[in-house]
């Protein structure tokens, strides 16, 4: 009988987190793939190795069952500032994964074990024979065959660290879809790739954007969060979201785990915590459990606009304020993550940007990719597209902040997790003609 009760609620567990995932892989969600992860012992003993092995596994815990790493020290002290965090190095991945998934199988290793699978080795020493190496110089970040360098004594890599592990998790998931996957250089500072990617500063300052209203607290708001309280948050933040959290969210939210949903008690729509109380723990300042178009609050003035929701026509009332500033991340079809500018008087108004989003189309692009099991409705649910959109948006800030962004001819950032030849793409969007707020805004200074 109890080993009745545990297989009904496993089953319920996975059915219910995995039901907007399942058909990406087959039904499979995973059981059948072994993930190794090998940690070299730079990456082990720094506080930016540790933040890309633990995001890593933040990541693939939402979507794999069986996990090894292979730690050699696990009981290195914990430097990185990260959820989830306790004393150790190994007892951290251990409470990560196991706050997103209770049933999983998260397993610490010392040495290497002969076990199939996918693997993926971290930093400069981790072994040789992984089928992909992780790496990161300040906001670039590595995927290759062979040990990457991982410059662990420089602030600013804890961008490529993040990044990283959002190429990683996707590379991870492409194997297991048994879709081509190809090294890559990419940067998370001007969101270029290969020879155009820019490392970015070596510092890492603390953001701080003066007021701030965040709208919406669900899948990128929550990885967004996420990567600030690691990198380091200040201001005044306002957040705003009436949603509760659910099963299915905890698979795309890099903050959100079983028990935020009311896991075991229950999984009804209602019964898991709101997203704002998880989310405003870790930005500064005050949260409201109300929709945009509900709220008081959005009468007051901001110094920057975050929209990262899209129901009851948020943007296009967001777009009727004429904000000076106003930034937002999304998740669209086809694996793209996105960041959209939008600066009175120079770009266009986000009410033209987002009203209908649609994958851009390169000719160097266009190759076949097996993609069968993936549904283009579907593709919010994929974790490492909601992290990497909100990646996108916290180094935006950060840009922002030295007044860089400004400056970038582009408003419209794309990375395309789909594709296996050109990943980055943008330029530069207008509002149509018929626009009836743009005429409106007052230029920008």
């Amino acid at each position: 009988m109890r080993t009745h009760q545990y297989i009904c609620k496993r089953g319920l567990f996975y059915r219910e987190r995995d039901r907007r995932t399942t058909e990406y892989i087959n039904g499979q969600t995973g059981d059948t793939h072994y993930i190794r992860i090998g940690v070299g012992n730079d990456a082990a003993t720094s506080s930016a190795g540790q933040f890309l092995i633990l995001s890593l596994a933040n990541l693939l815990a939402r979507v794999h069952r069986e996990i090894i790493f292979i730690v050699e020290q696990p009981a290195t002290e914990l430097t990185a500032s990260v959820p989830f965090a306790r004393p150790s190095l190994g007892d951290t991945l251990i409470k990560t994964c196991k706050e997103i998934d209770p049933w999983g199988s998260f397993t610490i290793r010392t040495q290497r074990p002969q076990a199939p699978g996918i693997s993926i080795g971290i930093g400069e020493d981790p072994g040789l024979g992984f089928d992909w190496y992780l790496g990161a110089d300040r906001a670039l970040a590595y995927l290759q065959k062979e040990p990457c360098p991982l410059a662990t004594s420089i602030r600013g890599t804890l961008r490529g660290c993040a990044l990283a592990a959002c190429l990683g998790a996707a590379a991870v998931f492409r194997e297991t879809l048994g879709m081509t996957v190809v090294p890559r250089v990419l940067s998370a500072w001007n969101l270029r790739e290969g020879s155009k990617a820019t490392p970015g500063p070596d510092d890492l300052e603390l953001l701080d954007m003066g007021s701030v209203l965040l709208v919406g607290a669900g899948a990128v708001g929550s990885a967004l969060a996420y990567w600030l309280y690691s990198m380091g948050v200040g201001g005044r933040w306002t957040t705003l979201d009436k949603d509760h959290i659910e099963l299915h969210n905890t698979n795309r939210c890099m903050l959100f785990t079983a028990r935020d949903a009311g896991w075991p008690e229950g999984i009804r729509s209602g019964q898991g915590k709101q997203k704002i109380d998880v989310v405003a723990e870790y930005l500064p300042g005050c949260s409201y459990p109300e929709w945009y178009h509900e709220a008081r609050i959005t009468r007051n003035e901001f110094d920057l606009i975050l929209v990262l929701a899209n129901d009851h026509d948020v943007r296009t009332r967001v777009a009727q304020r004429l904000a000076p500033v106003v930034l937002h991340a999304t998740t669209g079809t086809a694996w793209l993550s996105q960041l959209h500018r939008h600066i009175a008087g120079r770009d266009d108004c986000i009410r033209c940007r987002t009203h209908d989003i649609r994958p851009g189309t390169f000719a160097c692009s266009t190759g076949p990719a097996p993609i069968s099991a993936v549904k283009a409705s579907e593709d919010r649910a994929l974790p490492f597209l909601s992290a990497a959109s909100g990646l996108m948006l916290a180094t935006a800030l950060q840009r922002h902040q030295v007044s860089e962004l400004q400056e970038d001819p582009w408003n419209d950032w794309r990375w395309d997790f789909a594709s296996a030849y050109k990943m980055s793409s943008g330029g530069q969007r207008q509002c149509t003609d018929s626009c009836p707020i743009v005429g409106s805004i007052p230029a920008f200074q």
